[in-house]
């Protein structure tokens, strides 16, 4: 079984390893990969021997590092020959960000969470399941980080037009002042028109339709920092 997660940076830079954390013991080792969202293979590690406790995780480290560039989607993933890999339903349902890295909400990119019976290329999906594949990332210089308060903010469906629905905050790593602006952009866009951007602020659009429509609903909002 082939295990794996959708992921981009914010900033481009290197990876050097694949971590993952495994639930069984594999005597037959096991295969992390990289690979690029059209399927191409950037580069794999192969483990003869379990290292540390199980459950838990592993590492394994490339060869060299293998470039890779921002704003495009990748797949780390690990091959495991008796399965019985770690997973949790519907833990990708929404984007996870750490610093210049997110794994994107399933539905942004046509499911994430993604897995092969096989030790070939992950490209099904269930339930939106995080199977815990993580990348030792090195960006290449600063990298910009958007940071949303709350961060996953609550919204009444009779909430006024104009209503802030987080607050924005862009940081450097090097802390650096960022000095430029923030907009909208794909995959989520604006939700139709539903948001705007005041300032630093996420709002309801006071020229859009409102989010009663968008009751008991989880919506998806795509914002770029440009500098």
């Amino acid at each position: 079984m082939t295990l794996g997660v959708k992921f981009w940076s914010s900033q481009s830079g290197t990876i050097s390893a694949i971590r993952f954390y495994r639930a069984a013991v594999s005597s037959n080792g096991y295969v992390a990969s990289l690979y690029a969202a059209s399927g191409t293979l950037l580069g794999s590690a192969t483990l003869a021997l379990e290292s540390g406790p199980v459950p838990g995780w592993q590492v394994a480290n490339f060869v060299s590092p293998i470039p890779v560039s921002a704003n495009t989607t990748y797949i780390s993933a690990y091959y495991c020959p008796v399965g019985q890999g770690a997973g949790d339903p519907n833990e990708l349902n929404n984007g996870v960000t750490n610093g210049p890295l997110t794994a994107p909400a399933s539905l942004a990119v046509g499911g994430n969470g993604v897995y092969n019976v096989k030790n070939a290329f992950p490209k099904n999906s269930h339930q939106a399941s995080n199977y815990y594949v993580d990348v030792l990332f090195t960006p290449t210089g600063a990298f910009l980080v958007l940071s949303f308060n709350p961060p996953n903010p609550s919204i009444s469906a009779n909430a006024p037009l104009g209503s802030v629905v987080a607050t924005i905050t862009p940081t450097w790593s090097d802390g650096n002042p960022f000095t430029g602006t923030l907009s909208f952009g794909p995959p989520n866009s604006n939700d139709q028109g539903v948001f705007a951007i005041s300032g630093n602020n996420l709002i309801v659009n006071p020229s859009g339709p409102g989010v009663s429509a968008d009751a008991n609903t989880v919506q998806n909002v795509t914002v770029v920092a440009t500098q």
